[in-house]
């Protein structure tokens, strides 16, 4: 039995009219005004119930069509909060554990490496170790809902 809590995802990109149907079904098993869930120019829907705080139909959808998006959940028992993200030219999403404020978390390992790396004097190493902790998420493009392609 799946458990269901809070999560929210942010779309941008250009949605062809012919896949609005498909992108509305995703979401709700009856056609809805997608205007109504534009805010800051990207498409963004939350949901409290959301299957493990996901939106794993919608995020598939969304990375067939080409669509960029970001998506937070949050925890529950033992399933830890999480920012999700994908774009175009990614194998598939990019998932970091946050805290339950939305902070993205790095791992004790990770944090040993660079602490032994600054020990050991190789700044170079700790600044690459440091760097490849952090994790930026991406710019997403605005949301738009344009004519079919020919």
């Amino acid at each position: 039995m799946a458990d269901y809590f809070y999560g929210c995802i942010t779309v941008g990109g250009d949605l062809r009219a012919v896949d609005l149907p498909r992108f509305c079904g995703t979401l709700a098993s009856a056609p809805f005004d997608v205007s109504e869930h534009i805010r800051n120019g990207f498409f963004e829907i939350d949901r409290d119930d959301a299957r493990y705080g996901q939106f794993e139909e919608f995020e598939e959808l969304c990375r067939e069509l080409g669509l960029s998006y970001i998506r937070q959940s949050d925890g529950k028992y033992e399933f830890s909060p999480e920012i999700a993200f994908w774009k175009p030219g990614m194998s598939g999403p990019y998932r970091v554990i946050t805290d339950h404020n939305g902070n993205m978390l790095v791992t004790m390992p990770t944090v040993r490496q660079i602490r032994d790396a600054l020990v050991a004097h190789n700044i170079p190493e700790a600044c690459f170790l440091a760097d490849r902790a952090v994790v930026d998420l991406p710019e997403l493009p605005p949301f738009r809902l344009v004519e079919n392609e020919g």
